[in-house]
């Protein structure tokens, strides 16, 4: 018999917080494997932006995944409820379907610039403070899906269950034969609902299946895919559905990503795409973390998914979206676990009591564990990989260096599925009420990637690359003169580090500042300063320099050109006659 196959590493490292490096503690900490422990390793995923503002997104993209519950298909889940409840529990499904009745406001800002920090390597979100996923736990926490039962691709197993889907198919032929020549969700749920057949709630399954659960490429009909799946539901076979929803909004992430890429870097107007995954569960996510986002959600009652606490919230436009993303983890508002019961799944109730008495407990338990292994998640014609490892904070593990990953080639839902070493209870406790951190190997690890043109943390630079380029897990910033080549003329531009604000010198205009208008005696540069204002990062001469005007208050105009004189000396005598400085007479 195989073994159970332990996920949790625990061992006594030297730990910091993942936002600085101080106030390091030697302790036990505990880890997802796979961790890198060699002193060789690759660098983290890194950080580009391609949308410089949250406005006029040069993208256009349709969502037809995010489907609106009609009030038809409300009325309908009211009406078999009653019957059927007891066994949407026991298959895991009476969650989801709850979920599917309530309509998520879309904010397209929120979602794209999410896409746009999107890792298809990794499959993580990579901002300038670390990483961070959409996990099987926000799945099942937040819209009610189960990472426990039979692959999706599991085959009918009785001639009961056959002759269901026969009876199913052949409806979808009928309909096929209408003036329409297809099925449409709103004629099936009509006819289903009146008349009283006996495959009325296999009919309902492949409804919800097929608006809520795997949209497919033809919008707004009935999917003949999710038939079987939607009788071995209705016939007591329980589902995970978990895997296969996050495989496709892995998948769908991906190709958004792609196509803001592509979008960042072409000539023509704009790019259009379409995604067919559950994205209302991306915004969740993100509105369920990072506390710059949140408007204010409706209270729910207990045992309802996370999804009813945006049902029908409009989420207001943000002017500073970039930043608030950006920035979050910096100033602790990103929450590594927001939901009461994490990192274990409805374990404990709200008064942190263990629930000894819980007949599921095993099972949240299971649940829990598969949220922790590294596997491959098997969707609806796709495959994805799925890295916890990577993001062991969310479930309140310690966080180390991520280890590699190759996984094997046998059937991944046998990975998926082999049996895993059960969390125990203490264990469990002890990650609930404590605050997770990084190892300072970690912590210097994402280091590495720090730019060298960071910005402080008032002010995300964000560069157009085609390369991934993160800043570093770190709330200190430092300031640096930089070097960007304007796209029109070619000239160079450079800004000056100050203590207050930075002035930005641009095709041979200065632009004002505070420093500068509040400019008196005392701050007139000497000779040896003003040499400083015109060396590279590096300390050294640059071969040429862009011009330069000091815009200053008109009290002060004279002692501005005294020294704007000296900086046209300076520069003749380093840089010959190519150097013109506008307000100084500087002679060829």
């Amino acid at each position: 018999m195989e073994e159970n196959i332990n996920i949790i590493e625990a061992r006594q490292e030297l730990m910091v917080s993942p936002s600085s490096d101080e106030n390091q503690t030697f302790r036990t900490a505990y880890f997802l494997k796979p961790c890198n422990k060699e002193h060789s390793y690759s660098l983290p995923p890194h950080f580009s932006i391609s949308f410089q503002t949250t406005t006029n997104l040069p993208l256009e993209v349709k969502y037809n995944g995010w489907r609106r519950p009609q009030d038809e298909w409300k009325k309908w889940v009211n009406k078999l409820r009653p019957k059927f409840e007891f066994l949407w529990i026991k298959t895991g499904i009476y969650h989801a379907i709850t979920a599917s009745t309530y309509e998520i406001k879309r904010n397209d800002a929120l979602i794209l610039q999410l896409a746009d920090r999107w890792c298809s390597k990794t499959n993580t979100f990579v901002f300038p403070w670390g990483e961070s996923t959409i996990t099987l736990e926000d799945i099942k926490v937040c819209f009610g899906y189960s990472l426990l039962g039979d692959s999706i691709s599991t085959p009918l197993l009785n001639s009961e269950q056959e002759e269901a889907e026969e009876e199913l198919i052949e409806a979808r032929r009928m309909f096929n034969k209408t003036k329409a020549k297809k099925v449409t969700q709103t004629a099936w749920m009509k006819h289903f609902m009146e008349s009283e057949s006996k495959v009325e709630h296999e009919a309902f399954l492949v409804y919800w299946l097929s608006r809520f659960v795997f949209p497919e490429d033809s919008h707004d009909t009935i999917s003949k895919t999710v038939i079987p799946i939607a009788i071995l539901l209705a016939h007591g076979n329980r589902i995970a559905l978990a895997p296969a929803v996050l495989a496709s909004i892995y998948r769908d992430l991906t190709l958004l990503n792609s196509t803001i890429k592509k979008n960042a870097t072409t000539t023509i107007k704009s790019y259009r795409a379409t995604v067919w995954a559950p994205f209302q569960l991306v915004q969740i996510w993100a509105l369920e973390r990072f506390l710059a986002l949140k408007p204010r959600p409706y209270a729910i009652g207990h045992g309802l998914p996370k999804v009813a606490r945006w049902g029908g919230v409009k989420i207001p436009k943000n002017k500073n979206l970039k930043k608030d993303l950006d920035c979050a983890g910096f100033e602790n508002g990103f929450l590594w676990q927001p939901y009461e019961n994490s990192p274990c799944i409805e374990v404990y109730n709200e008064k942190d009591m263990w629930r000894c008495d819980n007949p599921c407990l095993d099972e949240e338990l299971v649940s829990f564990s598969r949220c922790l292994r590294v596997c491959e998640l098997v969707g609806m014609g796709c495959k994805e990989k799925y890295f916890p490892h990577r993001v062991a904070m969310q479930f309140g593990m310690d966080q180390d260096i991520p280890g590699e990953v190759f996984l094997c080639k046998k059937d991944p839902w046998m990975i998926y599925n082999e049996p895993i070493t059960i969390v125990d209870i203490d264990l469990l406790f002890q990650l609930c009420s404590r605050q997770p951190n990084v190892t300072s190997r970690y912590y210097d690890w994402w280091q590495q990637s720090k730019s060298s043109e960071e910005g402080d943390n008032n002010r995300i630079k964000v560069e157009k690359s085609d390369g991934l380029t993160p800043p570093c897990f770190t709330s200190k910033f430092e300031k640096h003169q930089k070097e960007a080549s304007d796209e029109e003329d070619h000239k160079l531009v450079y800004e000056l580090s100050s203590s207050d604000d930075d002035e930005v010198v641009e095709n041979g205009k200065a632009l004002c500042s505070p420093e500068f208008s509040d400019f008196t005696s005392s701050d007139v540069l000497d000779e040896d300063e003003i040499k400083s204002l015109f060396c590279d990062r590096n300390g050294e001469k640059e071969e040429s320099v862009g011009p330069l005007i000091l815009d200053i208050a008109f009290d002060v105009e004279n002692r501005i050109k005294k020294l704007e004189r000296e900086v046209a000396k300076l520069k003749q005598a380093r840089f010959g006659s190519k150097v013109e400085i506008v307000g100084a007479k500087a002679k060829p």
